[in-house]
């Protein structure tokens, strides 16, 4: 009689457990395995929708040639594609949401998660919503569509968040090329200093002849050292920025106040098939980042001598460039001559 009352008291506080865990987490309704929000091979990945609840949308699609093209129109920074879809083929589950956590997780999806949509073709491989850190930022909350359950997600030996691998802006994406233009397929640069107009200088190649000519601020023929306008014709190659500014991290007040500004330099090239690329390049101000912050005589300096502003005629946004990178584009009239 004593071992059955044992027992059925046993049966009782077992069921009573089991209440207690149902009533305190959402059950279960899947178990997922490690890999489950993996995508295994990426090279079937031909396409990458991404929206959140702000409206923000970006589109990812994989051309024949095997470039990404953003939202139909520009071309994707191959850098941040590649680290995207090594990030769908290495991340992992961690761990299932702590009961404690479960709510606030799922509240924090619902309310900032990127719903991203990743396709082969027209298939649809997988929607995956990515949340926001942990507290303790070793993994991201995130959730299979279809699922009433999150996951801590991470990527094995690496300490961080995944979230910003996520950019919700066009610019972020945009790659960074700027210049990229074969000697023998440009036919006019001009090259203006508006703060030193003497040193400003066009370039000219005629059409047919090929033959070129260098003119001063004035319009007037300069005697220029063939070999040094050689070398700047070859600077157009593979030229790009240190990277774009997105509104986030450059307002559009802090934008109108540098375009306000005289332009340090103002480049503008013209291909043989017509087409025309302008950049204007702007000071920037020593900042935390600069690394030369005084010149030869000790005296410390106030415009960075590192990097400039750069606005280019076909985005809204400002770009940073780099001096080391434009410094042969960046020439003078006076560095030009025999």
């Amino acid at each position: 009689m004593i071992r059955n009352t044992k027992i059925l008291a046993a049966l009782l506080l077992a069921l009573g457990l089991s209440y207690w865990l149902i009533s305190k987490k959402p059950w279960r309704t899947s178990i997922r395995a490690v890999g489950d929000f993996a995508i295994e091979d990426t090279s079937l990945v031909s396409k990458i929708f991404m929206a959140n609840k702000t409206g923000e949308k970006v589109l990812l699609e994989r051309n024949a040639n095997n470039t990404w093209i953003v939202n139909g129109k520009i071309l994707a920074d191959e850098v941040k594609i590649k680290l995207l879809l090594s990030t769908f083929h290495d991340m992992q589950i961690q761990k299932p949401i702590p009961p404690s956590m479960h709510n606030t997780a799922m509240g924090i999806l619902a309310s900032r998660g990127i719903k991203t949509e990743i396709y082969h073709g027209d298939i649809l491989l997988k929607t995956i919503y990515v949340g926001s850190e942990t507290p303790e930022q070793t993994g991201t909350f995130m959730l299979l569509e279809g699922d009433d359950e999150a996951y801590v997600i991470h990527i094995p030996g690496f300490v961080g968040y995944l979230t910003p691998r996520f950019f919700m802006t066009e610019i972020k994406w945009r790659n960074k090329l700027i210049f990229d233009i074969a000697p023998e397929n440009i036919a006019e640069i001009q090259i203006s200093y508006p703060k030193n107009e003497k040193e400003s200088f066009t370039f000219l190649k005629e059409p047919f002849t090929k033959q070129s000519t260098i003119l001063n601020y004035n319009g007037d023929l300069v005697q220029a050292d063939t070999l040094k306008v050689k070398m700047l014709l070859y600077s157009f190659n593979q030229k790009y920025a240190e990277g774009f500014y997105d509104d986030s991290t450059f307002t559009k007040l802090e934008r109108d106040s540098v375009l306000s500004l005289v332009p340090y330099c103002m480049i503008r090239v013209k291909q043989t098939n017509g087409i025309e690329q302008n950049i204007a390049l702007y000071n920037k101000l020593v900042g935390e980042k600069t690394k030369d912050r005084y010149d030869e005589n000790g005296k410390e300096l106030v415009i960075d001598p590192e990097k400039y502003y750069a606005k280019l005629t076909d985005i809204e946004q400002m770009a940073s460039v780099q001096d080391y990178v434009f410094r042969r584009i960046l020439v003078k009239a006076s560095d030009l001559l025999k």
